[in-house]
């Protein structure tokens, strides 16, 4: 038996929760995700201004930094490099180490927190992106509270998770580049953390992927959503690859400074709703082809074997009857 084979048979079977009748075996899923956008776009914005409103704590700690940032290294002296302002010390590295030190402790003490709300506010955002994906009605306020009431503990466990590697990542990077700056290396104990983390993250991100839409597709215990999301993953290693891969390279684009500035925009208009709606498309595409289909091909086969048990009893019951009536004959005789 193939690896695949095992897997699949790995697979926690249920029905999903979309309305009878889903088409399941849905084809241009990237069409159905534009009609579905554009068919709710109104909806879609408000859903994105609330994901920008949970990024408020990650937001406010990036223009406090820079206030930080600007009152240390006022009255610092930078003379020096310039062949100016003989016997006066510069204070260029005592600026890099300032800067380095209210970065550390800026996006340490704020990513954790901005990505618990995020996975709060994310409940709600992917069980009505759900909704629109369905082709059903989708009353905002109410879906949304309603998702967050149903998810919210599987999104943040999530995020939380996502929260200490972005932490972690975050933090080994920006003393890598601290100690390379001061020192002109950094401690290969910082290179090797900052690469664990980012291949933990890497998966994390695969992970989600597939998992993020499950959760509000499927009703499973969490060990059942992580059972089956890492055996569709694995089934799906590539496309969901590439997929994470390019996402991941659009947010990467946002550090250079005239994409950057398009795709922060984007992300302040429709950023956050589309992702969820794309991500949702995908999740089900995995799910879809698999779960769903084991789960149909089945349930024919137990109506099948039903079938076949009633057909074994009616027959047991004519050769019952013919033998009393045989009996009831003989008796009379």
């Amino acid at each position: 038996m193939s690896a695949a084979n095992n897997l699949a048979k790995k697979l926690v079977l249920k029905r999903d929760l979309s309305p009878e009748g889903r088409k399941t075996n849905e084809r241009g899923r990237l069409g159905q995700v534009r009609m579905a956008i554009s068919a709710n776009m109104t909806k879609m914005v408000l859903l994105n201004l609330i994901m920008v409103v949970a990024c408020a704590p990650l937001i406010a700690t990036y223009f406090v930094m820079r206030s930080q940032e600007n009152a240390a290294v006022a009255g610092l002296n930078f003379s020096t490099g310039i062949g100016v302002g003989f016997g006066v010390t510069d204070d260029t590295l005592l600026a890099i180490e300032r800067i380095y030190d209210i970065r550390l402790m800026g996006y340490g003490l704020s990513i954790f927190p901005t990505c618990l709300l995020v996975g709060l506010f994310a409940s709600g955002l992917y069980y009505c992106c759900r909704n629109m994906l369905w082709k059903a009605n989708v009353k905002l306020i109410k879906h949304f509270f309603r998702g967050i009431k149903r998810n919210w503990y599987k999104y943040m466990i999530s995020f939380a998770w996502l929260g200490a590697l972005a932490t972690g990542f975050a933090c080994s990077l920006i003393t890598v580049l601290k100690e390379t700056a001061l020192n002109g290396s950094a401690n290969a104990g910082w290179w090797v953390l900052m690469i664990f983390i980012g291949i933990l993250a890497l998966l994390s991100a695969l992970y989600m992927m597939i998992g993020q839409g499950m959760y509000v597709t499927y009703k499973y215990k969490m060990k059942e959503y992580i059972v089956n999301t890492c055996c569709l993953t694995l089934l799906l290693i590539l496309p969901t690859l590439i997929i994470t891969v390019f996402f991941a390279g659009i947010m990467a684009l946002s550090f250079i400074n005239f994409v950057g500035i398009f795709i922060l925009v984007i992300m302040v208009m429709i950023g956050f709703s589309a992702f969820a709606m794309f991500n949702l498309a995908f999740s089900q595409y995995a799910t879809d082809n698999f779960i769903a289909y084991m789960y149909e091909e089945e349930q024919k086969a137990i109506v099948k074997e039903q079938e076949k048990q009633a057909k074994l009893r009616n027959k047991e019951k004519k050769k019952q009857a013919q033998k009393n009536n045989y009996q009831g004959k003989k008796k009379k005789r």
